[in-house]
């Protein structure tokens, strides 16, 4: 019995034991915590600006000769001379290849003679008929055979022109298709052309920024392939009717191509220039901070005790250029605001500014 007394004692010993260090511990890390300095975070800062912008809207689309096509034989033959090498410059109307054309030739023989016939039969009914010797039905049918004989001429001589096969305007030739005795029918492909000194861009853009669209306005097209070089072209058209499936309209560019660099069938992203506005606020894009409540910067204020501290401060992107952002919000021009570093902050964090870069930022860059 006293050996159970004395066991049941220890354990409550030991359990009230146990919670009084609980509570000491606790009580030590209040303390330690409460007495504690606060942290500063060391962050890069820029000032607001405001500043003249250009503001832009953004699309994307693909490149298109201002003329383009595949060029295919008109009629069928086997094809008998090859004129032109690939990625040759050609003119309007330069010859391309040539099919066969000696059935056609005899045959326009034949049918010139038949003309010739018909116009002897036509001329000596027309005279027995101003003597009433021929019935008007025989000099009727005379005329018609006559016209008709003329028509297959002119379809034989353009079946020999088809056979010569023509560049249907100037540019650049792609890969020749063909080969010497080939046989072709109509619409086999001979090669491409292309007239690359000008570029077409076809670009979708949503329907509220319509109102913002004009006809010639000023476009800056950039592609993959020359990322250092600026395309200036103007908005050539815009299409009537918006997309009802995707609520997006289609507008088109037009740019000129003298150097030749682009080629049909780039992707290219375009800026199209809207009117110039003043003293818009700008803030480097590294600023900028996401969130699920939406877009937010940290404004670094002064608080009663002079410390540095940063604030969450709601703005609204409305454009981006290089590293830039032109921002709305309840910022002031001139005010401070953390450009990097704010992944280790929180609302009203105490802060310095860093003597290193947290992050390097490329510097800031004018707009046109």
């Amino acid at each position: 019995m006293k050996r159970g007394v004395i066991i049941v004692s220890g354990v409550a010993v030991a359990l009230v034991g146990l919670f009084g260090f609980a509570i000491m511990r606790e009580r030590g890390i209040s303390a330690y915590l409460k007495n504690r300095p606060e942290p500063v975070v060391a962050v890069d800062v820029e000032k607001a600006e405001a500043r003249p912008w250009t503001r832009a809207i953004v699309a994307t689309g693909r490149l298109e000769a201002v003329n383009g096509v595949d060029v295919a034989a008109e009629v069928a033959g086997r094809v008998v001379a090859i004129t032109f090498q690939s990625g040759q410059t050609v003119a309007l109307g330069a010859s391309l290849a040539r099919l066969d054309t000696d059935v056609e030739r005899a045959q326009l023989q034949s049918a010139r003679a038949q003309v010739r016939l018909n116009t002897l039969t036509a001329q000596r009914y027309r005279s027995l008929r101003r003597t009433d010797a021929a019935s008007q039905a025989k000099l009727d049918e005379a005329e018609a055979n006559l016209v008709m004989a003329g028509a297959e001429v002119s379809r034989l001589e353009r079946t020999i022109e088809k056979k010569d096969i023509k560049a249907p305007f100037s540019g650049v030739l792609g890969i020749n298709r063909l080969d010497i005795g080939q046989y072709v029918t109509a619409g086999t492909k001979v090669t491409t052309l292309q007239d690359l000194s000008a570029m077409l861009m076809d670009f979708s853009v949503s329907q509220k920024d319509l109102s913002q669209l004009s006809v010639g306005q000023t476009l800056e097209v950039s592609v993959d392939a020359y990322p250092m070089h600026t395309f200036i072209g103007r908005l050539s058209a815009i299409e009537p009717k918006i997309d009802t499936a995707s609520g997006l309209i289609t507008a088109q560019a037009t740019f000129p191509n003298e150097e030749g660099l682009l080629r049909p069938g780039m992707y290219a992203k375009a800026r199209i220039i809207l009117p110039s506005e003043d003293q818009y606020l700008v803030v480097p894009q590294p600023a900028i901070n996401y969130s699920l409540y939406g877009d937010f910067i940290y404004v670094v204020r002064s608080d009663d005790k002079d410390a540095m501290r940063a604030y969450q401060t709601a703005v609204k992107v409305l454009d981006r250029h290089d590293n830039l952002a032109l921002i709305a919000g309840d910022v002031k021009p001139g005010e401070t605001i953390v450009a990097s570093g704010a992944v280790r902050l929180s609302n009203g964090s105490k802060v310095k500014v860093a003597e290193t870069p947290v992050l390097k930022v490329k510097p800031a860059v004018g707009l046109d």
